[in-house]
């Protein structure tokens, strides 16, 4: 889609100025933000963001490029430290605060992958949960572009003082377009586990097929790189979303000293009223340069046993949880393509009814992690992850999506990284079945980070292994 330049934001911006002082006298309903949205010129959204400065950010694009929304500041917060316990509590209170009507107020954010496993961590200030409804978005929707703000207010005094926040908001929002500095630079490059300790917790996951303890467990690693500036997430994410394809582009910059983004190819799964979608997602292979070479890595992909039995295994664990909730399911009868820039897994989508109302709880912890991050048994597997793994997973691997009132949607956050002052700790997995070769497995890691890799590239050349 042809976009514009920021400066032709100017009238939608006063604009929205306006409709935000004629939001300040109304009083809502009781907890419930108050939206208002005007129509704006076909900016970029992630453009727009990256103009922005010293203000929390937050990106999503979903995986077909149909919806893509920009945040700036926070409406509205819900976290462990004042909110529900339980993802349905949870899920429960967002949809009691979020605007009445049309338009698309929506919450975003995301789940730890589970509790921590008392390892050193990185992520520190990232709690079970965080969901934000920020206070200024620039979002678009099937070609049609929109500026908002969000207030929280419980009467008219305090919706009042939220307006006042919209509008200095408003008047901090930068125009100038945002420059393009060159890639950072690469000083130094960690990977936790190296490659000799990853190659025995493969063997001793392998040993633990054998004594029948195991049929699957994904393996993570955490690839740190230091380099010669501070990074700017929105800068990161600009260069991660050009070098990828087919995949939810997502970024939540809560404070200058951390962010988390990414680029997922997977959907944990999708809610539109009673219709539930998701996919199983399992097996690699690169790609390759030449159209024939390429052609005939996915068909070996296609006819792999080993591939296909880790997707199989991920297929039926999907396939059940859909048996037990649904009335009608669909599948594919056989594993197709899910094709990237940089390489092609096995995916096999899956669709159904709900039975009744949804809990939307519920689903998430049915769902939550599937054998494509977790394994199987799914208690086994994770418990292994947490004795074997020598760093805490977070956020990766976790569900990170928007609520809206009508349904929701969560991907799975792999190829992701976790951004701190001049670090950038990018985090990969590959699933370890019985037949899997310590070797091969660190190469398909080597494989998924590529799109990482490009964003860190330095005098024409790529800083991996």
């Amino acid at each position: 889609m042809e976009t514009v330049p920021l400066t032709e934001l100017v009238p939608a911006l006063s604009a929205l100025d306006g409709a935000v002082r004629a939001a300040a006298p109304e009083r809502p309903s009781p907890g419930r933000l108050v939206r208002v949205e005007v129509p704006a010129p076909p900016v970029c959204p992630l453009e727009w963001l990256a103009a922005q400065s010293g203000v929390t950010r937050y990106y999503w694009r979903d995986r077909a490029g149909l919806f893509e929304n920009a945040g700036l500041g926070e409406a509205d917060v819900a976290s462990p430290a004042d909110g529900p316990e339980t993802p349905s509590k949870l899920f429960a209170h967002l949809r009691r605060h979020l605007p009445e009507g049309p338009g698309e107020g929506r919450y975003y954010g995301g789940f730890r992958f589970q509790p921590g496993n008392g390892r050193p961590t990185q992520w520190q200030g990232f709690l079970g949960y965080r969901f934000v409804a920020p206070l200024l978005e620039l979002h678009r929707k099937r070609g049609r572009t929109m500026l908002a703000a969000t207030l929280r207010a419980d009467d008219r005094g305090g919706l009042r003082d939220a307006a006042d926040a919209a509008r200095a908001a408003l008047a901090a929002v930068g125009l100038a377009e945002a420059e393009r500095p060159s890639p950072p630079r690469v000083l130094s490059r960690e990977d936790l586990p190296d490659r000799a300790h990853w190659e025995k917790m493969v063997d001793r996951a392998l040993a633990a097929f054998d004594r029948g303890k195991l049929e699957k467990v994904v393996l993570a690693r955490e690839t740190r790189f230091t380099t010669d500036r501070e990074l700017d997430p929105v800068a990161v994410l600009q260069r991660l979303a050009r070098s990828t394809r087919h995949s939810f582009c997502f970024c939540f910059h809560p404070a200058r000293d951390r962010a988390f983004l990414g680029a997922s190819p997977e959907r944990l799964f999708r809610r539109t009223g009673r219709l539930l979608e998701s996919e199983a997602v399992a097996g690699t292979c690169p790609r390759a340069p030449d159209p024939m070479a390429d052609a005939r890595l996915a068909e070996a992909l296609l006819a792999s046993e080993k591939d296909r039995r880790e997707q199989g295994m991920v297929t039926a664990a999907l396939r059940a949880v859909f048996d037990r909730l649904c009335d009608t399911v669909e599948a594919d009868p056989e594993p197709g393509l899910l094709t990237l820039l940089h390489c092609r897994h096995l995916r096999t989508r899956i669709s159904g009814m709900l039975r009744g109302d949804a809990d939307d709880g519920a689903l998430l912890e049915a769902f939550h992690p599937t054998p494509a991050v977790g394994g199987t048994p799914r208690g086994r597997a994770l418990d292994w992850i947490a004795r074997e793994e020598p760093f805490d997973r977070g956020l990766y691997a976790a569900p990170v999506g928007w609520v809206a009132r009508d349904g929701l949607e969560f991907c799975v956050a792999i190829r992701s990284g976790l951004v701190r002052g001049d670090t950038l700790a990018v985090y990969n997995g590959a699933g370890i079945v019985p037949g899997s070769v310590p070797a091969e497995e660190w190469a398909e890691i080597e494989t998924k980070m590529r799109n990482f890799l490009r964003v860190l590239r330095h005098d024409g050349q790529e800083h991996g292994a």
